[in-house]
């Protein structure tokens, strides 16, 4: 005697109200959408901010603030450690040879500011990547998502850090401007979006908001 199948869960599509299987719908924004009408919604939801209708909590100025202050203080200890450990020696090195003191502190200094460099890319870019949030992120009970509500990919991973530490951040005297322009789009935006979240088209949000 053959088993019989369990039935499958049918769901009627949001938007031309069709059913499907559960297989072939996906939800967007909280609403049941077939791969046909998937196109047009999500831009309309990209383009409307649609996304907030699922209830999500935003991640405003301030608790992003602090997030980041903690990733400065995680990605700072250890280096410290290291150059604490390695300062004396040149030191040392400077009493017994006063020549090669001065190139032994720039190769020091392009080596801390290499390392560093790597250490912060790796940190931000794979942290997004498979955890969604960064460490201070994730103390602060944040996550980095999609407008859709999907996960971060590789792109736009790199492109947060991109955005972020190179562009509004990491060009002198332009820097103040674009930072000062990105806090306010984070305070006045309705999503709380700043300038790295609208090139990248991602939210960051409470994570117990997206259950």
């Amino acid at each position: 005697m053959s088993e019989q199948a369990p039935a499958q869960t049918v769901l009627a599509c949001s938007q031309c109200r069709r059913p499907f299987p559960h297989t072939d719908v996906v939800q967007i924004a909280g609403n049941w959408v077939c791969a046909g009408c998937k196109p047009g919604y999500l831009s309309r939801v990209m383009a409307s901010g649609a996304a907030a209708q699922a209830g999500w909590h935003y991640g405003g100025f301030w608790i992003r603030f602090g997030a980041r202050m903690i990733d400065g203080i995680v990605l700072t200890v250890p280096i410290l450690i290291i150059a604490a450990v390695l300062i004396p020696n040149l030191i040392r090195a400077r009493g017994s040879d006063s020549n090669a003191a001065p190139a032994g502190f720039a190769a020091l200094g392009l080596t801390f500011f290499l390392v560093y460099f790597v250490l912060v890319i790796c940190y931000e870019v794979l942290f997004l990547k498979y955890r969604g949030a960064t460490p201070g992120k994730m103390a602060c009970g944040l996550k980095v998502v999609r407008s859709d509500g999907s996960s971060l990919e590789w792109g736009s991973s790199i492109g947060r850090f991109v955005m972020w530490n190179v562009v509004t951040s990491g060009v002198p005297y332009l820097n103040f401007i674009l930072m000062l322009i990105s806090g306010i789009m984070t305070g006045t935006d309705g999503e709380k979006r700043a300038l790295h979240d609208r090139v990248c088209d991602t939210r960051v949000v409470y994570k117990q908001s997206l259950a």
